[in-house]
């Protein structure tokens, strides 16, 4: 884990447990838990991260060595409790780095909360309109018995199966470390925790129409990337969500499938530094003008 601690907190009546290498007077950086993943998903870039910022990884509600929690389960919950996680580490405009699960729950919090986040760097994910991807994603959104069978199996079996299936689709160039992969079982397996995830999925037939009309409003600079060769999200998802935010980019992640930023990391972690080297030198440049 390089310098990075890792530990557990209370917030609210949730424990969360994050990931943290903090130094005051850098910039902040706020990275979130993908899905059915954990801040370990990053390992590969702790030693870059932790020498040129304030950095909190943090496992969501529902995910990674985090607490289950039924009422932090879609994306406008999650979004809210961000909130929480920002006040809790006091991390005041943070830059983020939010893939996956990560990329609704993020729109959602700053589309309602203007000005919070100093940059966006997400992708990989369906967040706005209708969700376009392979037959079980696409089924794991809208097909309620989807989501019942995915559960009906219990948490040591369903959380296996849909990690196993997850781990399927999510890597072309590398593979997860032996530590990971089971991090990533462990925060699965457990029912309760199965079913927050496969919740948060759920919500988007409720949540991803709104956040077509509401990611307009998002002024702060957003980089939405995704694996090239990504089967399980299409990459339509992404482009389409670059295309409505006023101030994105848009690009591959070369060679890359589902999980692009754990697959390629080292391209992924590169497009991520350059991005925030340029808001940080504009910023820095309308200082002092």
């Amino acid at each position: 884990t390089g310098l990075m601690k890792f530990a557990t907190t209370k917030i609210g009546d949730i424990t969360i447990r994050y990931a943290a290498s903090r130094s005051e007077g850098k910039p902040q950086l706020l990275l979130t838990s993908p899905q059915p993943m954990s801040v370990l998903t990053y390992r590969n870039w702790w030693d870059r991260l932790t020498q040129s910022f304030d950095v909190v990884a943090v496992d969501l509600p529902n995910h990674g060595g985090s607490d289950p929690a039924r009422h932090v389960t879609t994306v406008s919950e999650q979004a809210a409790f961000l909130g929480q996680i920002l006040d809790h580490f006091e991390l005041s405009h943070p830059h983020a780095v939010a893939p996956d699960m990560g990329t609704p729950t993020l729109m959602r919090f700053m589309a309602d909360n203007p000005g919070w986040i100093r940059s966006a760097t997400v992708g990989d994910a369906g967040v706005v309109g209708k969700v376009e991807g392979s037959f079980l994603f696409r089924t794991l959104v809208y097909s309620r018995l989807a989501q019942w069978a995915t559960l009906s199996a219990g948490g040591p079996i369903g959380g296996r199966i849909y990690c196993a299936a997850a781990n399927s689709i999510g890597y072309r160039l590398s593979k997860p470390s032996r530590e990971a992969k089971a991090d990533y079982l462990a925060g699965s397996t457990r029912f309760a925790k199965l079913r927050g995830q496969v919740g948060f999925l759920g919500s988007y037939p409720q949540e991803t129409p709104a956040l077509e009309r509401d990611v307009a409003t998002i002024e702060a600079p957003v980089q939405v990337l995704h694996g090239e060769f990504d089967t399980f999200v299409s990459v339509s998802n992404s482009q389409r969500l670059a295309d409505l935010l006023p101030n994105s980019r848009f690009a591959l992640i070369p060679g890359a499938a589902h999980y692009a930023w754990e697959d390629n990391p080292s391209d992924y972690l590169e497009k991520v530094l350059n991005f925030i080297e340029e808001v940080e030198a504009t910023a820095n440049s309308a200082k002092q003008a």
